[in-house]
């Protein structure tokens, strides 16, 4: 829970419409706080085994997906289901491993060529 006052600074310290902020510092901590919590909010939701074993590519994806996802919703509004749901397109549909295989064997062997 945050404390009255620092809720104050937030807001006290929120960019105006030129994007300047009175106090960068509190607003760049309170930026990152946010990025950390959705961060664990997808790793509970995907768990360690799942996103370890995404490939550079997937990664990418997912994190351009959920991008995508956080800017329609606020975290508080994602179920998990919706998380999952993405991280299945983009690792069935969209970038599947035996794919990737494929293209890097077939990449390989053209410039053997």
């Amino acid at each position: 829970m945050l404390s009255k006052e620092y809720l104050e600074a937030i807001i006290a310290a929120w960019p105006d419409d030129d994007g300047r902020s009175s106090d960068p510092e509190v607003y760049d901590r309170w930026i990152e706080r946010c990025r950390r919590y959705d961060a664990r909010v997808i790793q509970n939701a995907l768990g360690v085994t799942r996103i370890l074993q995404l490939s550079d590519k997937q990664k990418r994806l997912l994190e351009v997906e959920l991008a995508n996802l956080l800017t329609q919703k606020d975290i508080t509004e994602i179920s998990d289901a919706e998380i999952l749901g993405r991280y299945e397109l983009i690792t069935e549909h969209i970038s599947p491993t035996w794919v990737e295989g494929v293209v890097a064997d077939y990449k390989s062997r053209q410039k053997l060529n």
